[in-house]
C-alpha cells in the first residue's frame, strides 16, 4: 500500500512541475466520484503535506437518485475526513447517440471551470493501469490506428490555464482498492460495472483480471511506455500530414490536392491528411468520428492509379478521387455531386 502511494505522489509531482516546484505550488483538484479509484487518489495526494488539494464531485443525473446520493455521501465523508474542500456540481445530459461521450465532455468542462474558480492549475482523475489496458483492448478490437491504440493520455489541456493529469496510471485497480482498505474507507460501488452486456464492463470483469493475474508489477510502467510510443507514432503521422496540407488548395467549402502529393505516402499519413482536411471543413468533433473503416476505401482508391473519378460520401463530406486530384467538399455548402 505504501509503495502504491509513493508511486502516485511521485507521478503527481512529475506531472505538476517536477522537483523544482514546492508541493503547495501544485494546487490540484481531485475528481472525486466516491468510488475506490478516485478515493485512493485523494488519500495519496492528501498525504503530501502541505500540498493544496481540494475535490469536486460531478453528478450526471443519469442514474437513480439513490445511487447518486450514495456516491455523493461517500465523497463527502472522505473529503471531510481528509480535511479538504468538496465542491459539487450537476450537469445535464441532453441525450443523443453518444450519451457517455457527452457526459465525459460536460464533466471535464465542469471540472475545468471549478479548478479555475478555485485557483487550481491541475485536475487529477483516478484512471489506473486497468483502465489503460481496457481502453487499448477495446480500440484494438475496433481496428484502431496509433491514436486509438495509444489509449488514455497521462496529461492533456482542459483549458489554457488548467491541465488534466492522471497520476494513478502507475497503479492497478487492485492497488488502489488496497489503499482504501488500509485507511478503512468503504468506497461507493458503481452498479453499471455489473452490467456485462457493456463491452468495457465485460472486459473489466472477465478479461482484465485474467491478464493481470499473469502479469508482474512492471505492467503499469510498460503500459505507460507503450502509450507514449504509440502517441509519438500518431504525432509523426500528423506532422507529415500537416506538411502535405501546405500543398493543398483550401477554400471555405473545399480542400483539394494533387494525386502525386499523396499516392506514395503510407496509409497512416494519407488518413491523417484526410482527417485534417475534414477538420478544415466541419471542425474537430466530426473529424474525430472519421475512423479507419471510413477512410480505408478512399485511401485504396488514391493509391490504385485508377483513371476514372470516384466519389465517397461520409459524415457531411464528399471526397472525389480522380487520376489528377483528391478533393473534399462540404455537403453543407450545397456542393453538387461529382467533379
Amino acid at each position: 500500500m505504501e509503495s502504491s502511494v509513493r508511486k502516485i505522489t511521485a507521478q503527481w509531482r512529475l506531472m505538476t512541475g517536477g522537483s523544482a516546484v514546492r508541493d503547495p505550488d501544485r494546487p490540484t483538484l481531485v475528481a472525486l466520484s466516491g468510488g475506490p479509484d478516485s478515493s485512493a487518489l485523494l488519500l495519496a495526494l492528501t498525504a503530501c503535506k502541505p500540498a493544496r488539494i481540494m475535490a469536486a464531485h460531478i453528478r450526471h443525473n443519469l442514474r437513480p437518485d439513490s445511487n447518486q446520493n450514495a456516491d455523493l455521501q461517500a465523497a463527502r465523508l472522505l473529503a471531510d475526513r481528509q480535511g479538504v474542500e468538496l465542491v459539487t456540481r450537476d450537469i445535464s445530459i441532453q441525450g443523443g447517440s453518444n450519451v457517455e461521450g457527452e457526459a465525459r465532455k460536460l464533466r471535464y468542462q465542469a471540472l475545468a471551470e471549478i479548478a479555475a474558480e478555485h485557483g487550481c492549475r491541475f485536475v487529477a482523475t483516478g484512471h489506473h493501469a486497468d483502465d489503460q489496458l481496457e481502453t487499448m483492448l477495446m480500440t484494438l478490437t475496433r481496428g484502431a490506428g496509433p491514436a486509438g491504440l495509444s489509449g488514455i493520455r497521462p496529461t492533456r489541456r482542459l483549458s489554457p490555464d488548467v491541465a488534466l493529469i492522471r497520476p494513478a496510471l502507475v497503479c492497478t485497480h487492485r492497488a488502489l482498492v488496497s489503499i482504501c482498505a488500509a485507511h478503512n474507507i468503504q468506497p461507493a460501488h458503481d452498479e453499471t460495472n455489473d452490467d456485462l452486456t457493456r463491452r468495457r464492463a465485460w472486459l473489466r470483469a472477465k478479461i482484465i483480471p485474467e491478464l493481470l493475474e499473469q502479469a508482474d508489477d512492471d505492467l503499469p510502467a510498460r503500459l505507460i511506455n507503450t502509450q507514449a510510443l504509440l502517441a509519438d507514432a500518431h504525432a509523426l503521422g500528423e506532422e507529415r500530414a500537416a506538411a502535405i496540407m501546405e500543398q493543398a488548395e483550401i477554400t471555405n467549402s473545399s480542400v483539394q490536392i494533387s494525386i502525386p502529393a499523396l499516392e506514395q505516402e503510407r496509409p497512416l499519413v494519407t488518413g491523417a491528411y484526410l482527417r485534417q482536411a475534414a477538420q478544415n471543413l466541419i471542425g474537430e468533433k466530426d473529424r474525430d468520428a472519421l475512423g479507419w473503416k471510413h477512410l480505408e476505401p478512399i485511401i485504396a482508391r488514391i493509391q490504385s492509379g485508377e483513371m476514372h473519378a470516384k466519389s465517397f460520401d461520409l459524415r457531411g463530406l464528399r471526397v472525389t478521387v480522380t487520376n489528377q486530384f483528391v478533393r473534399m467538399d462540404s455537403l453543407a455548402q450545397d456542393v453538387p455531386p461529382g467533379v
